[in-house]
């Protein structure tokens, strides 16, 4: 497990030689970390400190952990470019549980992952076509009936709308 500041510098270093580069656009931490995240934090900081990134992120964070990372950054000058999170008109919790109120507050960018439901939106699955795996389940009760379906899709849309 790379837990301390120095891995996350030493991992950044490792990305960079593999890529052939010397500097990447974002470098983010892919989950909270419930030991380790200032180091993490001091970790990134070092990393755009010393031109290695451009810009710095974090994925998965909730509202006060994206509040104490931006923090923590923004005290070395450092800001906090971006949080990715699931995201997509089937999963909008982001704008329920103030997680994406908070970003837009920080100045954080919110990248999704999972813009197309899990692939559910993409046109690739249907009633008879279901995903295997973890996904089928989620699959079999969103095609269940057409026009639950559509009553999803569409207050999905409203509320990515407001």
């Amino acid at each position: 497990w790379k837990t301390t500041r120095k891995d996350v510098v030493s991992a950044c270093e490792a990305s960079l030689r593999r890529m052939g580069r010397e500097q990447m656009e974002l470098y983010q931490i892919h989950f909270p970390n419930a030991w380790a995240n200032e180091a993490y934090w001091d970790g990134l900081g070092d990393c755009y400190e010393r031109g290695l990134v451009k810009a710095v992120g974090v994925s998965n964070y909730g509202a006060d952990a994206v509040t104490a990372t931006s923090e923590a950054l923004g005290a070395r000058g450092i800001p906090l470019y971006s949080n990715q999170i699931q995201y997509s008109l089937l999963y909008p919790f982001a704008n329920q549980n103030g997680l994406k109120q908070r970003c837009d507050e920080l100045g954080v960018r919110v990248l999704a992952y999972s813009p197309l439901g899990l692939g559910l939106l993409s046109g690739k699955y249907n009633r008879e076509r279901l995903p295997e795996g973890p996904r089928a389940q989620l699959a079999k009760a969103f095609f269940e009936d057409d026009a639950e379906v559509a009553g999803r899709l569409l207050a999905a849309v409203q509320t990515g709308a407001e």
